[in-house]
């Protein structure tokens, strides 16, 4: 009897485990989709601004010149690096600091000489011990606009010394496919913002009359491109945290149930077990009873 009320038990703090980890699941899976959706929506606003600015490129010499800056070689590139903002998402924060530390081999560039923002509140816990970093921490899970605003500035002050920067992150594919990605942020690249015309040839579509003038112009789409693409690798980032995190809920849900499913087999075993023997003893004695 000891035996069944011990399994009884296990049971039943399992059943606790279950209906957390399936909360956890659904609460993620809930916020992976409210992201991904954002994600989307990114993406569509980048490729209009690329497409823009493809226009203003082939229409004007000089600011395809300052467009595609030439890099100070002098100076060592920084590293942005993205990590996750809560635990519970796997080897996410390990397989981002392991890619960086790849690319720095294959570079040759010494990691903890070169500068180096971390982005994300796990950033600190993974990167505390490397100098030459600055960390950027969201007050909540997801950067808000503000937020995303101070992190570009951090952006802009090594952008202005024409510096090569690149991002480290993973890329959101699908709930169940991400990749780390060391991407080169800064400068773009100009295969990125080739002009089409309709019959598939070179030619430009901006119109000739700019509101309020060519040159405002140009520096607000410069600035608005370069904010949507790091906003895009920051929710590119989330996508696959939650992913993660999502799976790894999942992973915990299903082995939660089936190690329930053993256990009350192994209960209805010992129930069976008992029953049997008390059938063994009724019998027993009524043989000893018959006897006499």
């Amino acid at each position: 009897m000891a035996e069944i009320y011990e399994i009884k038990n296990r049971i039943d703090g399992l059943k606790s485990i279950h209906n957390i980890t399936y909360a956890m699941q659904i609460v993620t899976i809930s916020r992976l989709k409210r992201i991904t959706n954002q994600l989307l929506k990114l993406k569509d606003s980048l490729e209009g601004v690329k497409s823009i600015l493809a226009d203003l490129v082939y229409e004007n010499p000089k600011f395809a010149q300052r467009f595609y800056p030439d890099i100070d070689e002098s100076k060592d590139p920084l590293l942005v690096i993205f990590f996750s903002n809560r635990g519970f998402c796997g080897s996410f924060n390990q397989d981002v600091f392991k890619a960086v530390e790849r690319f720095c081999e294959q570079k040759g560039l010494d990691l903890n000489a070169i500068p180096k923002i971390g982005v994300g509140k796990k950033a600190p816990v993974i990167m505390r011990k490397v100098p030459n970093t600055v960390f950027v921490e969201p007050v909540k899970d997801l950067f808000s606009k503000e937020e995303g605003a101070a992190l570009y500035e951090q952006i802009q002050v090594h952008m202005a010394e024409n510096r090569q920067i690149y991002f480290g992150f993973f890329e959101f594919k699908s709930i169940v496919s991400q990749h780390v990605a060391i991407s080169s942020f800064y400068p773009p690249s100009p295969s990125d913002f080739e002009v089409k015309s309709p019959e598939g040839k070179p030619g430009a579509r901006v119109p000739n009359y700019l509101e309020p003038n060519r040159k405002e112009v140009e520096n607000r789409m410069l600035d608005y491109y370069y904010y949507l693409k790091m906003f895009r690798t920051i929710r590119d980032s989330a996508s696959s945290e939650f992913s993660q995190r999502f799976l790894l809920m999942k992973s915990a849900v299903d082995n939660v149930k089936s190690l329930g499913e053993e256990l009350t087999m192994e209960l209805n075993k010992e129930r069976q077990r008992g029953i049997t023997q008390e059938i063994s003893e009724i019998i027993s004695t009524f043989k000893a009873l018959s006897k006499k």
